[in-house]
């Protein structure tokens, strides 16, 4: 799901700027500023980015404007063409030289929540099976030993609690469904802040159990609910759309010369 987010920005990107040229604003040694734009009967002109470098400098505006900078490297261009393949980003890498527009990088998102909720669940029922398995074991007077020692035991012991285990799944999700994901929620997701509260506020005991540890997402604070703002990675994309046809450019001048 993280990588649909990124292959739904690349694809747009690609669509929306298929038609760009590029237009040299200014270019004096290392010091550039280059539009790129579509066509005037392009349906996506309306998508233009700019680049702007000076040594070990380097901004793109693209709706979203960020700096990036490194001491080591006096050509940004240079940066960015060895640390991905061509038409490729590297988001990962290229973050960490950004200056300006740290904020503006990672931000919420909704789908590594749902991901990770549906992640836990399949855990919980898991564990829930094997809990299952092994009270329905010590009925029948068996020892772990004895579990683990005759083969095809425990997948029959499985089968005999998967009634019981399959209604507990379907009430456990039922329970979580209408918790975050309902008309009815008392909680918008789409909102870091209620994501939190909603996580925080979450119990839930199947009917008859009565023990100390109802289900909870204990470790949420630990999990991974931020990814690239569909902003920054449009910003990668037009510095490497960019400077391809920056390449593209000057190779025919040198061919033409």
């Amino acid at each position: 799901m993280i990588s649909s987010q990124h292959d739904d920005v690349t694809a747009r990107f690609a669509r929306d700027t298929a038609s760009h040229t590029m237009t040299v604003l200014h270019e004096e040694g290392l010091y550039r500023h280059l539009r790129f734009e579509g066509t005037a009967d392009s349906p996506f002109s309306q998508y233009p980015f700019e680049l702007i470098t000076w040594p070990y400098n380097l901004v793109v505006k693209a709706g979203w404007t960020f700096h990036f900078d490194i001491d080591a490297t006096e050509d940004m261009f240079d940066l960015f063409r060895r640390t991905a393949l061509t038409g490729q980003i590297n988001p990962g890498y290229w973050q960490e030289k950004v200056r300006a527009g740290r904020d503006e990088i990672e931000g919420f998102n909704p789908d590594l929540l749902k991901w990770e909720i549906a992640s836990t669940i399949a855990q919980w029922m898991r564990d829930d099976l094997a809990e299952r398995v092994w009270v329905q074991a010590k009925e029948w007077g068996l020892n772990p030993e004895e579990l683990d020692a005759t083969t095809g035991l425990r997948r029959q012991l499985s089968l005999e609690v998967r009634p019981q285990w399959r209604a507990a799944n379907r009430e456990l999700r039922e329970a979580v469904h209408e918790h975050f994901f309902s008309d009815m929620a008392d909680y918008n997701i789409e909102f870091e802040s209620e994501a939190h509260r909603a996580l925080h506020e979450f119990s839930y005991r199947s009917e008859g159990y009565d023990g100390p540890y109802p289900y909870h997402f204990a470790d949420w604070h630990e999990w991974r609910l931020k990814d690239y703002t569909p902003g920054f990675l449009h910003c990668c994309h037009a510095i490497r759309r960019g400077i391809d046809l920056y390449d593209a450019a000057r190779k025919q001048a040198e061919v033409a010369a």
